[in-house]
């Protein structure tokens, strides 16, 4: 049995980004990781500015393709292009993103560790034991980062009766010089799922295509996204792939005794647009000082982790949650209003994109 001071379970950007934080502070960290790196998920693949420009180091050799603007369609007519004056998204491939992270986090010192399933977790009055497929592990703290369905908040009681969202994707090779159509560009329909969408986003030689919305109307995802393909011309024979999306509610528990969550794992999706990635990055980031306070202490409390989630993160979280019910009602009027107003549409983009970044050479 090895001991560390932290145990990460799972190795996407949360984990990773924390792995990270965490390992640059001299914090002895294992990262245990289920699939076989690098892992891919299923995901559109957006990094939005705000994203990009909370970390410290360069993306720039993961991006497929600069958007800056979107087309949006309601029902897919009515196409109209709303562009920003900078970048609005960056699109990636999982699998080479998220390994960009964990490679950061094992040049900062964690270990990680894949291809190995967390099966057990228990704690105890000094440490928690993570029994793996592979072995068990000690550490002073863990951290969940494993996703919607994490062991870590199962054994630990957190997280239950979550609401879930769920998303679909295809992946469609890009014959036919259908890319080109998407230049700095990706593609919103809205108005064929209640509170839900369609997207584009165009990678170098593919393109992500997908529907996402609340798992209560899954039986619509696949036939919208056939429609969806079919609109663009493309082969509607082709595997999907789906992933659900956690919505925490303030209130919810993200921290109890030794064990921590963060990410998907903690719920942390915008309701409104289900960006996930920011909220896996930032939570990390300020979940790192918290641990590494209670381990120079030697005390036991974490509570101030979910005190910073609920005063920096879930604040634009409600407020996805509220647009939500907006669109949710009148899907039509909102894509009218977006159509129609600049004004709304800068509104969207400084809300959505955030601040311009300085690390990202695209």
């Amino acid at each position: 049995m090895s001991s560390y001071d932290i145990i990460i379970v799972g190795a996407g950007p949360a984990g990773a980004t924390l792995g990270y934080e965490l390992g640059r502070r001299g914090i002895s960290v294992l990262i245990v990781e289920e699939e076989t790196l690098p892992r891919d998920k299923t995901c559109a693949g957006g990094i939005t500015y705000r994203a990009a420009g909370i970390l410290d180091f360069d993306i720039g050799s993961v991006i497929e393709r600069t958007a800056y603007g979107v087309r949006f369609t309601y029902g897919l007519k009515g196409s109209c292009v709303k562009r920003h004056r900078d970048p609005f998204v960056y699109t990636v491939v999982r699998d080479r993103f998220d390994n960009l992270l964990v490679e950061r986090a094992r040049e900062a010192g964690a270990v990680v560790v894949d291809g190995v399933r967390a099966v057990q977790l228990g704690t105890g009055a000094s440490e928690v034991k993570v029994v793996t497929s592979s072995g068990a592990y000690t550490a002073k703290f863990v951290v969940g980062a494993d996703g919607a369905r994490g062991v870590v908040a199962k054994k630990s009681g957190m997280m239950q009766g979550i609401p879930l969202d769920l998303a679909i994707e295809a992946r469609v090779p890009s014959g036919g010089g259908k890319l080109s159509e998407w230049e700095s560009l990706i593609g919103i329909d809205l108005g064929q799922v209640p509170g839900g969408y369609g997207w584009v986003f165009p990678k170098k030689d593919h393109m992500s295509v997908g529907v996402g919305g609340s798992a209560r109307f899954s039986k619509r995802f696949k036939p919208y996204l056939e429609q969806i393909l079919s609109h663009l011309g493309m082969n509607s024979d082709i595997r999907l792939r789906g992933h659900l999306m956690p919505m925490r509610r303030k209130g919810m528990a993200v921290q109890q005794e030794r064990v921590l969550l963060v990410g998907d794992a903690a719920g942390l999706i915008n309701p409104f647009t289900r960006e996930g990635i920011f909220y896996a990055i930032r939570s990390a980031q300020l979940a790192a000082p918290v641990i590494e306070k209670s381990l120079q202490s030697g005390e036991v409390d974490l509570k101030d982790y979910e005190k910073a989630v609920d005063a920096q993160l879930m604040p634009s979280i409600d407020a996805g949650r509220f647009l939500l019910r907006i669109f949710t009602v009148s899907p039509r009027l909102c894509f009218s209003m977006v159509k129609r107003s600049d004004y709304l549409w800068e509104y969207v983009c400084r809300v959505l994109v955030g601040v311009k970044p300085t690390c990202v050479k695209a």
